[in-house]
């Protein structure tokens, strides 16, 4: 059965999805739908401080460093586009030493070999679509660039069959990214094969808001909704249900109307 949370910012959002998984357990495709993925709330700074305070405790990474994964937003923030494109893959190349996994995705994002051995960048050919068809000379198409998962205008497909497809594990959650555009604002769905709502969640949901909010400023247009669904959501239990339980309630209480 499909779960549907909807909620006005990101942490609201993965917190309503987090107490139904802790009193459920592992559920097939939930749905996060946010109405305003770029602000987070007046608790913001301190959910955030107490889910990083978490993550340290439990020897993960911050939800910052697993926000830079999906998207650059520092280089981003310092540099624009242009050191997305230029400055981050000689980042990557950097992460990537002595690493065997598939990779990031904002690399992927921005570097793909096509089928006649180019290099090109997804991102950018979006990008320079959407704000076109955004500008006054461009037509204001709304959804008509669903024409596959590996072909279309708005579409980012980040699974490559061709390197992932033999990967029974360690292979990318995220496999594709749907941008809309609609009356002048940037909409995103963001699909996950395997979605872990205990370390992901909380990071995913930033880069996925700082991309969005890029291409938004990059075309001329207003940020709008962001959707995620998680075809598989858990909790990773490795280290006990009882510590993610008590963040949880810590987070609650901080978004309770009368804290």
């Amino acid at each position: 059965m499909t779960r549907v949370f909807s909620a006005p910012t990101r942490t609201a959002a993965w917190l309503a999805a987090s107490e139904y998984l802790l009193g459920n357990g592992e559920t097939l495709n939930v749905i996060l739908d946010i109405e305003s993925p770029g602000v987070d709330g007046g608790a913001a700074n301190r959910v955030r401080t107490l889910i990083d305070a978490f993550y340290q405790s439990e020897d993960a990474y911050a939800i910052h460093t697993v926000a830079e994964t999906i998207f650059p937003g520092w280089e981003y923030r310092l540099h624009g586009l242009k050191g997305v494109y230029e400055r981050y893959p000689a980042q990557y190349a950097f992460f990537k030493k002595g690493d065997s996994s598939w990779g990031r995705y904002a690399y992927r994002m921005i570097h793909r070999i096509d089928s006649v051995g180019n290099v090109v960048n997804p991102l950018d050919r979006m990008i320079r679509k959407m704000k076109w068809a955004n500008s006054k000379r461009g037509i204001a198409f709304r959804a008509c660039y669903e024409l596959g998962i590996l072909d279309g205008a708005y579409e980012l497909p980040l699974y490559d069959g061709g390197s992932d497809g033999g990967r029974l594990e360690g292979a990318p959650c995220l496999t594709h990214l749907s941008f809309k555009l609609v009356e002048g604002k940037v909409h995103l769905t963001a699909l996950y094969r395997n979605h872990d709502y205990r370390y992901k969640v909380p990071g995913n949901l930033l880069g996925l808001a700082r991309l969005q909010a890029c291409v938004a400023n990059e075309t001329g247009a207003a940020l709008g909704t962001l959707v995620v669904h998680s075809t598989r959501a858990f909790v990773d239990k490795r280290k006990g249900k009882r510590p993610f339980a008590a963040l949880v309630a810590e987070v609650s209480r901080e978004l309770a109307p009368n804290h």
